[in-house]
């Protein structure tokens, strides 16, 4: 299925369902901990050129485990383009969001603690700020990897940042549409292993701000750049009816990311925006911040756009 898959949001999921295989029913590292740490606080992604036995499980390292299925995303489709071309397939890219959650899953592969760094479903992952486990090496009575009480809070910071920029991109394509051959379309344009511009490099493309009153003009693409192909933008107005709007208190989350401190010297370590994001962090602290707001705010107060 992960050969075959083509939308970056099917290879998160089947990379997260392959990770939940792979842990062993008893809590702690799903390896010894002579290999454990070696993706700990990595900022830089894991290669695809992975040397791991091709068999499941097996194998001693969670990072060649990890390479070895990022190697096999979408590759059934790549495969199939380079033929069709007569090219060669030299370094397909991964989709960022598919090599941070591979990232990911190889820190929860090596804590043994899947709750930090995975979630069962996006929209459950941000309704509540959930608690933590008292003691978390103790025996699993819910039975589940991921307990029912789990909210973003105990997601690793990471996570969280991933997790919020998908559900950006996730309501930016499906929005509120009854029409299957328009949300086909979206889907079409948001499949490259790319993101848009308006993720990358200027949110204010995404007008967060505006509210259901302005209707008239939420076409997807009114508000791109020129050049964006994607054409997606405006972000879907408040009150909609199809999205997962998110919430004040993960987006003030996500302003608080921005400003933590860190112990770690390095610059790579240090950085406290997403490895995708090309944004200062004083305009995407202004993002989440008006997002925060979207509450607040109503269709008589809805901003004009230019």
């Amino acid at each position: 299925m992960l050969a075959c898959s083509r939308y970056w949001h099917a290879q998160v999921s089947l990379l997260h369902a392959l990770c939940l295989w792979e842990l062993p029913d008893s809590t702690g590292p799903a390896w010894p901990r002579a290999t454990a740490g070696r993706a700990r606080h990595r900022r830089g992604h894991i290669s695809t050129n992975g040397t791991a036995p091709a068999g499941g499980g097996g194998t001693d390292d969670p990072v060649q485990a990890v390479a070895r299925w990022l190697s096999m995303a979408g590759s059934a489709h790549a495969r199939a383009s380079v033929a069709s071309s007569g090219g060669v397939d030299s370094k397909r890219p991964l989709h960022p969001f598919v090599a941070e959650a591979g990232d990911l899953v190889a820190l929860a592969l090596e804590s043994g603690r899947p709750e930090r760094f995975l979630w069962i479903d996006e929209n459950g992952a941000i309704d509540s700020v959930g608690s933590r486990p008292a003691g978390p090496d103790r025996y699993r009575k819910h039975n589940l990897w991921i307990a029912p009480s789990v909210g973003w809070s105990i997601l690793h910071p990471r996570a969280q940042q991933l997790v919020a920029d998908m559900l950006i991109m996730l309501n930016l394509t499906e929005r509120n549409t009854a029409s299957p051959d328009d949300l086909e379309e979206r889907l079409v344009r948001a499949a490259p292993d790319t993101l848009p511009p308006c993720l990358t490099h200027d949110r204010t493309r995404l007008h967060p701000e505006r509210s259901v009153g302005r209707a008239e003009s939420d076409q997807p693409g009114s508000t791109c750049l020129y050049e964006c192909r994607f054409r997606l933008c405006p972000y879907p107005p408040k009150a909609g009816k199809t999205q997962t709007e998110i919430e004040e208190p993960f987006c003030r989350q996500q302003q608080a990311l921005l400003h933590r401190r860190s112990r770690w010297p390095f610059p790579a370590i240090k950085r406290t925006t997403p490895t995708w994001v090309g944004i200062p962090v004083r305009a995407l602290d202004r993002f989440w911040g008006t997002m925060a707001s979207r509450n607040h705010r109503s269709a008589e107060s809805d901003q004009s756009v230019s």
